[in-house]
């Protein structure tokens, strides 16, 4: 028993500490975005559908021997990306679908390691069933999931922050060839133990009992659902916070912690607790999406409470509906078939279906039904006719009320909204203001923060307006270059446009954008592109990646303003990023920053920076005074003495806070939003 227990321990712990791991890798190549994980998540999900199939198939189709013979062909094919090196194999085309690009290079990095991982623990529960080596083979699948779960939890606490990401790819790659010993010793001591051990005959009651496709429909709806809750918890937190490990990992791993819970055994899983907790969980679920603001603490505390409790109750109903061992490697197959389809619907279909998030009110509902139709099942079973139907009438009604709800929330629509797209990197929505009077403006917002405004009539409609407006941070460094002829300015980041105004007809505009539907937008329904008399080139794609494969820009003022929705990607605020920048900076230029947050100071973070870095640095606060001047917070960083001389801006420095505290610099291997948090 304890080499399969050994095997399957390490298998799990593999599987999911390549998660993060490998994710993290990619991450900056794509623009640093929540979508990331969510299409990483339907790699993993269909990864584990087919090794499961495999799994299904070899068991029923194939004697132990044939079996063993086969996964060790697989273990061996394996070791052909073994090790993983997934910076190799990188080709972005900013021109290509995206997801489909982070597939095709998951397939080719860890494709086959991952597939080998993933039919591991069926198979090895199925041959200790067969040679007796165990009585309960789902102690085993909850063994594997105490194993993923702490797989997850070690990444962001102890793997990260002291192993740099090529040590981690090692460190893997080594641990998988010490798998891939134990899995091939497993292998044999089934082949061997066939050769004396009749297969377990199955009971009378599992000859008899034959799981109704009414089941099979459950199996894969009630993980399905599941999945769906966990990714749209994942994106809520990452698009308004960040895109990191932690928030992958914390709601992956109470996703898995109710797995262990609910397959431990069915005493954990109580519906008098659960189910009313279910309801309460509704609630919170609808007074986040349509209440107030939490502070980041709280949110994270309430979604991962509701996430522990829905994905409790569809993971204690599938186990209350698991079959006899005979069917297990199906029963497994059709939870993997639901996770891959959940995962399908977040990263793939959403998108493409509808333009802004609503995953979680559709995960929302599908646990309601799903809950409910059980609990009609059962009602239909333990009670009478003449009891049963008020009852179930009575549940109709309740889940009708609360679908309907979700379904509002969802297609809530508001006012004055001009346009509306979502793609892989998130919501811009175009909206108006003040319709019809000489103070109409259109805005643009990315998730749930506004990205920029420009006012509709003359002559207002020329001038920079918002976070851009005079006083601000980009306004002292584009004013102070402003007597230079023929500058070279560079941008991450489009918006709308609005910094573009500050180019005169003798300077050059280098703009890179990643998001297609950006540079789209700016150019439809607004004209600070079309208005400018500066020569504008703009490159889509990664910014870091971009600026790595040019030779150097030479760039007067560099402005960096890329944050989506209140996140900003955070491979654009790492020391490697900005030693990047100083490349196609002149001595004497300034980067700005633009770090109004709802949720993070940026300040001591870039203070550290420009001390490690060599370079001067002021923050830059501009109060909002009208509906078209927002309170803004730029940094300040530059070698330029003269520019940091100047009277207004000595005057911010004295002004700056001293919050300097143990801010650790953020390097593309190691970073900690979490000591930002205002």
């Amino acid at each position: 028993m304890l080499p399969f227990a050994l095997t399957i321990f390490t298998s799990a712990f593999l599987l999911f500490q390549i998660q993060p791991l490998i994710t993290k890798f990619i991450l900056p190549w794509f623009g640093g975005g929540t979508a990331v994980w969510a299409v990483s998540m339907l790699f993993f999900q269909s990864c584990l559908v087919a090794g499961y199939g495999y799994a299904h198939l070899s068991v029923r189709y194939l004697g132990l021997q044939r079996q063993s013979q086969l996964h060790v062909v697989f273990l061996l094919l394996a070791l052909i990306q073994i090790p993983i090196s997934p910076s190799e194999l990188h080709e972005f085309d900013a021109a290509q679908n995206p997801t489909l690009q982070i597939l095709s290079l998951l397939i080719r990095t860890i494709g086959v390691p991952f597939f080998v991982l993933s039919a591991t623990a069926p198979l090895i529960q199925a041959w200790a069933s067969s040679i007796q080596a165990t009585t309960n083979p789902y102690r085993l699948y909850a063994l594997s999931n105490v194993a993923a779960l702490a797989a997850l939890l070690s990444y962001p606490f102890v793997i990260e922050p002291m192993f740099n990401r090529q040590l981690q790819a090692q460190a893997w790659s080594f641990t998988f060839v010490v798998f891939i010993a134990l899995c091939a010793y497993c292998t044999f001591v089934t082949a061997t133990r066939s050769k004396t051990y009749s297969p377990v005959p199955s009971t009378s009651v599992d000859k008899k009992i034959r799981a109704s496709i009414v089941s099979w429909l459950l199996w894969l709806m009630l993980p399905a659902t599941a999945v769906t809750l966990l990714l749209s918890v994942t994106n809520q937190l990452t698009r308004d916070l960040v895109s990191i490990p932690f928030l992958w990992v914390m709601p992956l791993s109470v996703y898995l912690l109710t797995f262990i819970i609910a397959f431990d055994n069915e005493r954990w899983y109580r519906r008098r607790l659960f189910l009313p907790l279910f309801a309460f969980s509704l609630a919170w679920i609808l007074y986040l999406l349509l209440g107030e603001a939490l502070n980041v603490t709280w949110t994270i505390i309430v979604f991962m409470f509701t996430l522990f409790v829905l994905c409790m109750v569809c993971h204690g109903e599938l186990y209350r509906l698991r079959p006899p061992a005979n069917q297990l490697t199906g029963y497994y197959l059709m939870v993997a078939l639901g996770g891959a389809l959940g995962s399908a619907l977040v990263s793939v279909l959403m998108p493409i279906i509808s333009d802004r998030y609503i995953e979680l009110q559709i995960a929302a509902s599908m646990a309601t039904i799903l809950v409910v139709l059980l609990l009609m099942k059962h009602v239909n079973v333990k009670v009478s006719l003449t009891a049963g139907i008020p009852i179930q009438l009575a549940l109709a009604i309740g889940t009708t009320f609360v679908v309907f709800v979700f379904v509002q929330s969802a297609c809530d629509e508001e006012p004055d909204i001009v346009h509306q797209a979502r793609n892989f990197y998130g919501v811009l929505t175009v909206g108006r203001d003040n319709a019809g009077t000489s103070d109409e403006f259109l805005w643009l917002r990315n998730g749930n923060s506004y990205h920029g405004a420009q006012a509709t009539t003359a002559p207002a409609k020329s001038l920079p307006i918002t976070y851009y407006s005079p006083g601000s941070g980009i306004d002292m460094a584009m004013s102070f270059s402003a007597g230079q002829r023929k500058r070279r300015l560079g941008m991450i980041g489009l918006g709308i446009g609005t910094a573009i105004s500050y180019a005169g007809a003798q300077d050059s505009v280098k703009v890179y954008e990643i998001n297609p539907d950006v540079v789209e937008i700016a150019q439809r329904h607004f004209t600070y592109l079309a208005d400018t008399t500066a020569d504008v080139k703009i490159v889509l794609g990664d910014a870091r990646l971009s600026l790595e494969n040019e030779l150097p820009q030479a760039f007067d003022v560099f402005v960096l303003d890329a944050f989506s929705s209140d996140a900003i990607p955070i491979h654009l605020l790492t020391r490697e990023a900005f030693e990047l920048y100083l490349r196609h900076l002149k001595p004497d230029g300034i980067i700005a920053v633009l770090i109004s947050s709802w949720h993070f100071d940026f300040q001591p973070l870039l203070t550290e920076m420009g001390k490690t870095l060599g370079l001067q640095s002021v923050l830059v606060t501009n109060a909002s005074n009208s509906a078209q001047q927002w309170g803004s917070r730029w940094m300040i960083l530059t070698k330029n003495d003269r520019f940091m001389s100047q009277q207004f801006i000595q005057l911010q420095k004295q002004q700056m806070p001293d919050n300097m505290s143990d801010v650790r610099l953020w390097t593309d291997d190691f970073s900690s939003p979490f000591q930002l948090l205002k």
